[in-house]
């Protein structure tokens, strides 16, 4: 069973997200609540495996997102929104979130959506995650590397802790951002040098800079 908590300060529309995402069985709605605070108060109390949670709410949901994953990190959380802002999405994902859904998605595709988020999976719409990608690459300065690449500084820390052979999640702890930003860092990155893999990645570091330690 998949335990989840709900929390969107309408409450028509909470009942209805519960009711749409309970209706098989296999995940079970133990908790709502109408605002952050509460968010907070019910991922601590209940310890569900999925937050729901709406970001526009009063008391920015966005917001508590940061507190939560620190405090909770067995609790994914997933983004229930109206917003489509790419900036918005940035937040969510840079805050730890492991889904970012728009309201208006159909009952059926929720529920798979709280089953992939379960087995660790992120959720980002298709259309979006161009966008994303924009953003986070464009909020540090773009650095003009041999070979052409043309990485951000952050994409280019990332590169050279992966070829030191560090984890995902050491490079985010060391850098102070989330796996999954690490993650989207690393996709981008993949993309402009033209590699496939970790090991390829790694390979053209140490070519773009001679005196990478291991």
């Amino acid at each position: 069973m998949i335990k989840v908590v709900v929390v969107d300060d309408h409450p028509m529309f909470r009942a209805g997200l519960i009711q749409a995402v309970t209706v098989d069985g296999d995940i079970s709605a133990v908790g709502e609540g109408g605002s952050a605070a509460e968010a907070v108060e019910l991922v601590a109390s209940l310890r569900p495996d999925i937050l729901l949670l709406d970001a526009q709410m009063c008391d920015d949901g966005l917001e508590r997102i940061p507190d939560i994953v620190q405090a909770h990190p067995e609790t994914r959380i997933v983004v229930v929104t109206a917003s489509e802002d790419e900036n918005d999405i940035a937040r969510a994902v840079e805050a730890g979130v492991y889904g970012y859904v728009l309201k208006g998605t159909t009952g059926s595709d929720m529920r798979s959506i709280v089953r992939l988020v379960n087995k660790g999976e992120n959720v980002i719409p298709k259309d979006m995650f161009g966008r994303l990608m924009g953003v986070l690459r464009n909020k540090t300065d773009t650095v003009d590397q041999p070979g052409g690449a043309k990485l951000s500084k952050q994409e280019m820390q990332v590169l050279q802790f992966v070829a030191r052979g560090l984890s995902n999640r050491e490079i985010g702890a060391c850098l102070d951002i989330t796996e999954r930003t690490v993650k989207f860092h690393l996709s981008n990155t993949f993309s402009k040098l033209n590699v496939r893999n970790r090991v390829e990645a790694s390979n053209t570091a140490r070519r773009m800079w001679p005196g990478l330690e291991n």
